[in-house]
């Protein structure tokens, strides 16, 4: 600013200068330099404020990039930081697909020890049922080789008892596994094996029954099984409260 200063008044003293020495005709050059001068200085003005600006902006804009530079290193320290954590939870993850794995082998391995202890329960429980029917017929052939055994009675068997209306007693229980049928009577009762009865309901015939054991633990008891024969229903199916009427 202070050289264009000096510049417009070194002009101005040629200008004068060129009036005195070179007159009246050479005024108009001077004047003409005048105004260039004054024009130059706008423009130095002008140039001198762009400058200004331009040192602004650059001032705002280092400025703006220390803060970006700090936000980078922010960001940076916060990228250091995700990638330990996801190392750390890459780590994790293994380690529970590890247990997984282990833990589904583990749930095999019970699995097929239940199967195998389900195998051997059913084997047992076959094997008591077998056993139970073991000591039936056990208990059953005794019985008959006790009544071999036992000594002829001098006069006739006791006869069972019959109602007014012909009935000697009832079925007492079915059993649908073995066909055995329950009777509510028994040796006390003067039944014994090879009585035969035929079997009524609500006064009809429906079948005929053989008596084929006599209860060795209950005297009113007795076992039979279904018996075909001329005249009754062939595969009666037999119930509960039917009644017994004895067959001559």
């Amino acid at each position: 600013m202070a050289n264009i200063t000096k510049i417009i008044l070194g002009l101005n003293i040629l200008a004068g200068g060129a009036g005195i020495f070179f007159g009246v005709t050479k005024s108009g050059q001077a004047s003409e330099l005048v105004d260039k001068a004054k024009t130059a200085e706008t423009k130095a003005t002008a140039a001198q404020g762009k400058v200004t600006k331009l040192e602004s902006e650059k001032q705002t804009l280092a400025a703006s990039l220390s803060t970006k530079n700090q936000e980078a290193t922010q960001l940076q320290a916060g990228l250091d930081a995700a990638t330990q954590n996801a190392t750390a939870n890459t780590g994790q993850l293994t380690t529970l697909q590890t247990e997984n794995s282990t833990l589904k082998t583990a749930n095999q391995v019970l699995t097929t020890e239940r199967d195998n202890l389900q195998t051997k329960a059913n084997e047992a429980t076959l094997a008591q049922n077998n056993l139970r029917d073991a000591n039936t017929q056990i208990q059953a052939l005794k019985t008959e080789l006790d009544q071999l055994k036992a000594p002829k009675k001098p006069k006739g068997p006791k006869k069972p008892p019959v109602g007014s209306d012909g009935k000697v007693g009832i079925i007492a229980n079915v059993d649908p596994r073995t066909g055995s049928i329950i009777l509510n009577r028994g040796s006390a009762h003067g039944f014994k094996v090879g009585d035969q009865f035929n079997v009524f309901r609500n006064n009809t015939l429906i079948g005929r029954i053989k008596v084929t054991r006599l209860s060795p633990n209950n005297t009113s008891l007795s076992i039979a099984q279904r018996e075909e024969g001329l005249g009754v229903p062939a595969g009666a199916q037999f119930q509960v409260n039917d009644d017994l009427i004895k067959f001559n």
